[in-house]
């Protein structure tokens, strides 16, 4: 079984939550076991990760709550819960992530821009976002809704438009992706 992919597009694996830059145009199956293996061994041996408690997974709670201290948020030392019942809207908005990252127009959002070789940068965009910090931001459930999310993937193609030109690379790419994004989330929103 072989699998194609463009050069240029990320490969986003369920399994382990990372995206992988594939060289190869054509590669057997089993190769990408053996990257899906190497990437897991490479986190395990570099900066230590939480782990993620493995088990079975609740249903939600789809009941009315009673009263309207249950309908508020609580807040732990270290992130907002989100609402009753909203873990379903957690999980698809990870997996939106997983599709706008595995974009083939998605290259220039994937990682902070470098301030190194991007000098003007910081003095144009105040509030720098990238698909890499959202997806910290959810894996430490730092959103309290969908639509905190929704506000930072928009940030990120805010500051595109903000800094780069609409007919550059980078600026055609913001464009797709945000278009891309509206017809996603809109789909999403019928679901809720």
């Amino acid at each position: 079984m072989f699998i194609v992919t463009n050069p240029r597009s990320p490969l986003y694996l369920r399994e382990t939550g990372s995206v992988l830059f594939v060289q190869a145009r054509l590669a057997r199956a089993s190769s990408f076991s053996k990257l899906i293996k190497e990437e897991a061994a490479s986190r395990s041996s570099s900066a230590p990760r939480k782990s993620i408690k493995e088990g079975k997974k609740r249903k939600a709670d789809n009941s009315t709550p009673s009263s309207e201290a249950e309908c508020e948020p609580t807040v732990s030392k270290k992130a907002k819960i989100w609402r009753n019942g909203s873990t379903n809207e957690l999980e698809e908005c990870h997996q939106l992530l997983g599709e706008l990252e595995t974009h083939q127009d998605a290259w220039p959002f994937l990682q902070p821009v470098n301030l190194k070789t991007v000098p003007g940068y910081k003095k144009i965009v105040k509030k720098p976002m990238d698909f890499s910090t959202i997806r910290e931001k959810i894996i430490n459930k730092q959103y309290s809704s969908g639509e905190g999310f929704k506000d930072d993937v928009n940030l990120v193609f805010d500051n595109c438009e903000r800094f780069n030109e609409d007919n550059s690379e980078i600026g055609k790419a913001g464009h797709i992706m945000r278009t891309f994004f509206d017809k996603r989330w809109t789909e999403l929103l019928k679901r809720w």
